[in-house]
């Protein structure tokens, strides 16, 4: 989500380019209604035997080399993979945004892209460095924040789901109270706690979430013992369908996620409940955070190994009432 400025940035710099965009299933199919992107396609699956997923990627990076690129950038540029798909697409220009290594990696690098770009330690935020990279190709005029494309289709088919559930637009948060990593999850009985304060202002809450978050999801719901009339909570939805929801929403509330951006990036106000995760390099980029005051704070460590996950647990439910009803948040009535 964090790169999908650059998008407009190339736009600016090169307006007839047709622009390819390379990920992973299934965020390909995200990515699709973007009218910068000529074509979205992911890597190649790892289904089946070791002998047929090397074969596969062997097709894969013959492919990308016949499409002839002039540039190609790496936007992760962390492990071999990216490395190698960079250096195998044989473009002309290969640009890479890199962090500060040892100099064995610098020698790689320097081996791998034509231009490598290792942004000042003052631009922290994920979504700043971005750009800066692609500053490095001319000069940018305007500033090419994160975003992503809100169909008509989509906000009809989620028009669908509001009716269904009862729920009138714009009189609604969504929450996600999953994340995807058990360390990073806010109590659920909390989440519970601000959606009942959010039924005393006539407002309904909207509980979405993937297959993953399905224990979570049971556990907010179990919080209330009988599920009040303003809680809807839907699983596995449509990209296109989860969009338009966040774009109708008057907010979302979620834990530290895939979801929070893509939340923002429709126009969604967020305020992320960060734990263990990088409030320095992923704070939202419309909206807010809360975190609690830990010295260990953030540590990374999203597998099950924190003893007691204090830091999520210290996050007070006033502390999140009170962030809801700051700046940028709509007021409610």
């Amino acid at each position: 989500m964090l790169t999908t400025g650059a998008l407009s940035a190339l736009k600016e710099l090169y307006p007839s380019a047709r622009i390819h965009y390379l990920t992973r299933a299934p965020y390909d199919a995200l990515l699709r209604e973007e009218p910068d992107l000529e074509r979205v396609f992911s890597l190649p699956s790892k289904k089946g035997s070791a002998f047929g997923g090397l074969f596969r990627y062997f097709l894969f990076l013959r492919d990308l080399r016949a499409e002839r690129y002039d540039l190609v950038i790496d936007f992760f540029a962390r492990g071999p993979r990216s490395r190698i798909i960079a250096l195998s697409s044989g473009a002309t220009r290969r640009l890479g945004l890199v962090d500060k290594s040892t100099w064995v990696h610098r020698r790689i690098d320097g081996f791998v892209y034509t231009q490598s770009v290792c942004p000042p330690v003052q631009l922290a935020l994920t979504r700043d460095r971005i750009p800066y990279l692609v500053s490095r190709l001319g000069r940018l005029e305007g500033a090419h924040p994160p975003g992503l494309t809100v169909s008509d289709p989509d906000l009809s088919a989620a028009r669908d789901i509001l009716r269904e559930e009862g729920i009138p637009e714009g009189r609604y948060w969504v929450f996600f109270c999953g994340s995807g990593a058990r360390t990073k999850n806010w109590p659920a009985d909390r989440f519970a706690e601000i959606a009942g304060r959010l039924d005393g202002e006539g407002l309904h809450v909207l509980c979405l979430g993937g297959s993953a978050d399905r224990p979570q999801q049971e556990a907010f719901a179990a919080s209330f013992g009988s599920l009040p009339s303003c809680v809807h909570i839907r699983t596995q939805l449509p990209w296109g369908t989860l969009k338009g929801l966040l774009r109708l929403a008057r907010g979302t509330l979620s834990n530290d996620s895939g979801p929070a951006h893509i939340a923002q990036a429709v126009g969604s106000p967020t305020l992320v409940l960060f734990g263990p995760g990088d409030h320095v390099s992923y704070a939202p980029f419309f909206g807010g955070f809360v975190k609690a005051d830990l010295a260990c704070q953030p540590c990374q460590s999203f597998a099950a190994v924190c003893p007691d996950n204090q830091c999520m647990k210290m996050i007070g439910p006033d502390t999140v009432w009170e962030a809801l009803h700051a700046p940028p948040f709509s007021p409610r009535s």
